[in-house]
């Protein structure tokens, strides 16, 4: 029998469970703290729970899953970039990012992406499958006991590999594990799911009990230009998209940030700058412009310095608030998706649309 992944059951269910192995509830407390609170993954390292119950645990279950078969540490900054490999051999990306004030973890919600956002490059590999919650909390506790972060908070985001509303369940379930006091206890300051369109799930993800904050990829200020850069994600225009936003603002979460990638000639003139400042003038939005990092093969450049702080002045007398998010791990493989589908050309061969 193939051993189930504990961090698969919600903490209420891993609560039932070992209520219904006729264990004591501290029992059950007593396990959650291993797992999430000390990041164990050996049974046999619990050592306040009795032999049989770890011998019984093991017997059916395995912690992780995820194991990280390569790391990269940038020798500029530290940040970490980690390429796990899953039970069935797919594999999937994050990152670790230190910062002097808090620490981030980059996590991916599944293998490849099913979007083909042309500046992607998780959209050069093909799209294989969603991750469980347990996939996607073993990338969060992996790299939380890999940086010594087993008793400090940190911020988790969704912004890795895949189109997380698209793996709504699995999604739900982790933020429901990392809200959780006897899971990592993350509050909605803390998580931010990243989503590029769906503005149901959206409203749906407004109306459950997880605390997290939203991030809105928007890429361009009209549907035109939108459905040029994200042909499947642009379904749903940025009327519908704004109006969920909204809602989700409304809900009592936190304010959205509305992401922009900076594509040097493509989405940075003056008209555009205008056009992004109207969508949110008087809106509860956060602007967070992204200067675009280059693949190893890539049609767009990055922008310069100087042009991002003119796009900034052309957006500050009308947008809430902008800020500018700084590229990390310049001297690894630092792109989104680019150490995953570098290893697919390794084990592979080449990958349509990367030979």
């Amino acid at each position: 029998m193939i051993p189930l992944h504990i961090r698969d059951m919600s903490i209420p269910e891993l609560r039932e469970f070992m209520l219904s192995e006729g264990e004591p509830e501290y029992r059950f407390r007593q396990l959650a703290t291993w797992i999430y609170a000390r990041l164990s993954t050996d049974f046999q390292q619990m050592t306040d729970l009795s032999l049989d119950l770890r011998g019984r645990l093991a017997e059916r279950f395995v912690v992780r899953s995820a194991q990280p078969v390569s790391i990269q540490e940038s020798e500029i900054d530290g940040t970490r970039k980690y390429l796990f490999e899953l039970h069935d051999g797919a594999r999937v990306e994050s990152v670790l990012m230190a910062y002097e004030d808090r620490t981030t973890l980059c996590v991916s919600s599944q293998v490849g992406c099913p979007l083909d956002c042309v500046f992607c490059e998780t959209a050069k590999g093909r799209f294989q499958r969603d991750l469980t919650a347990g996939e996607i909390l073993d990338q969060v506790c992996t790299l939380k006991e890999d940086a010594g972060l087993a008793s400090k908070k940190v911020n988790v985001v969704f912004m890795g590999m895949g189109e997380p509303l698209l793996n709504y369940d699995a999604l739900v379930s982790a933020i429901r594990t990392l809200n959780d006091p006897l899971g990592l206890k993350l509050g909605a300051r803390r998580v931010t799911v990243s989503t590029s369109s769906f503005p149901d799930r959206i409203r749906a993800l407004a109306d459950t009990d997880t605390a997290c904050s939203l991030a809105l990829s928007l890429n361009a200020p009209d549907d035109p230009s939108r459905r040029e850069l994200m042909p499947k994600a642009s379904r749903f225009s940025i009327e519908e998209l704004m109006d969920a936003a909204r809602y989700f603002v409304l809900s009592g979460r936190r304010r959205v940030t509305i992401e922009y990638v900076m594509l040097k000639g493509v989405n940075t003139s003056d008209d555009d700058a205008d056009a992004l400042a109207r969508l949110t003038r008087d809106q509860p939005f956060k602007i967070n412009l992204i200067p675009y990092n280059p693949g190893r093969e890539s049609e767009f450049e990055p922008i310069s310095e100087a042009e991002i702080q003119r796009f900034v002045r052309r957006l500050l007398p009308v947008a809430t608030a902008v800020t500018v998010r700084r590229s990390r791990g310049a001297d690894i493989d630092a792109a989104c998706g680019q150490l995953w589908t570098k290893s697919l050309l390794e084990k592979e061969g080449p990958v349509e649309g990367t030979a």
